[in-house]
């Protein structure tokens, strides 16, 4: 049986450049779009962030970085009036601007 290992195979003849130019056209290939919010979800997503500073509770917030979704977990201990609200995660402190987060969900604490 022929063991196929794909471009793998070729990098080794190639330029740096060339890799550097393929792992870029790969990352732009992939990349997804952020989807627009309606008001309705904008309302919701408020809520559902203001609710968790104020009872302190556990919420994990999904964020648009560099051309894809990323998520965080924890507490939220601020709203700045600089646009951004402070999270704190079992491991950072990180700061996250309003115009990426996308969606936030309450942890219930409540596990079966």
């Amino acid at each position: 049986m022929i063991k196929d290992r794909g471009t793998i195979k070729w990098t080794a003849m190639m330029l740096p450049e060339h890799v550097q130019k393929i792992k870029q056209w790969k990352r732009e290939a992939y990349a997804e779009n952020p989807r627009n919010l309606s008001e309705w979800e904008l309302e919701d997503l408020q809520q559902t962030i203001n609710q968790a500073f104020k009872q302190h509770k556990t919420v994990t917030i999904s964020t648009w970085q560099e051309a894809k979704y990323a998520q965080w977990t924890g507490t939220i201990t601020a709203l700045d009036e600089s646009q951004q609200l402070v999270l704190e995660t079992l491991t950072a402190v990180k700061r996250v601007p309003f115009h990426s987060i996308h969606a936030a969900h309450l942890e219930d604490g409540s596990y079966d």
